[in-house]
């Protein structure tokens, strides 16, 4: 069974889904954390964003993998462990604009169903999960927040995680991104068939959580 979790950036979506995963004991595809570890990847080697062709090859070869150690989720990038490496703020920004490069896309697109045939029970999240890459899902949920709330869970997350947080140029950035994702050529971000939405914006994740439980439950009853 497959369970996407589709959103704009900041709704909890990775780490709802990594509680959803670990809650039913399936592998959580963390799809975000994928084009994180290219951009990485193309600014490790200063590549200019312009360079669409030697980033897709870059996509196209790199092997990632994700490995589960007891409550946290490890990334993998050619054998390489960057977890930490790709979670920072540059990092997932960079990502967003190469997420637009068509050739990237269709690369990690390719090898998210791969990971999904070689898993089979998983939760993915990202922005084209139910839309395009898993059209055919059993379950598609849509996650949704007002983005100054989004703007104060970035904050938030940064400050925990002991990195530089400014709540103006967060909150910029989201509304930059939000209109990147949607209006793109390729896999833009948009609500797919059949999902079910949920605004979190007054939710915490346990409600979230609670929620999709009793979703996932119900499809498997079907």
């Amino acid at each position: 069974m497959i369970v996407t979790i589709d959103g704009p950036a900041g709704t909890g979506k990775s780490t709802i889904a990594k509680h959803l995963s670990e809650k039913l004991g399936w592998m959580f595809l963390d799809t975000g954390a994928m084009y994180r570890v290219v951009a990485w990847l193309v600014q490790r080697e200063d590549i200019s964003v312009e360079e669409t062709t030697r980033i897709a090859q870059i996509a196209q070869s790199a092997t990632i993998r994700f490995v589960r150690r007891d409550h946290s989720l490890e990334i993998y990038v050619n054998d390489e462990e960057v977890t930490g490496l790709v979670r920072t703020e540059a990092v997932s920004e960079f990502a967003s604009r190469i997420s637009a490069i068509p050739e990237v896309r269709t690369a990690l697109v390719q090898k998210q169903r791969d990971l999904a045939k070689f898993y089979g029970n998983i939760v993915t999240e990202g922005r084209d999960q139910g839309s395009v890459v898993f059209p055919d899902a059993e379950l598609k949920v849509y996650l949704d927040a007002d983005v100054t709330e989004r703007a104060r869970r970035r904050y938030e997350q940064l400050r925990e995680q002991g990195q530089p947080a400014d709540f103006e140029k967060i909150l910029e950035r989201l509304k930059d991104r939000d209109h990147r994702d949607r209006t793109r050529v390729v896999s833009p971000l948009v609500i797919p068939e059949q999902a079910v939405v949920l605004d979190t914006t007054h939710m915490t994740p346990a409600e979230v959580l609670k929620r999709l439980v009793q979703l996932v439950k119900e499809r498997e009853q079907q």
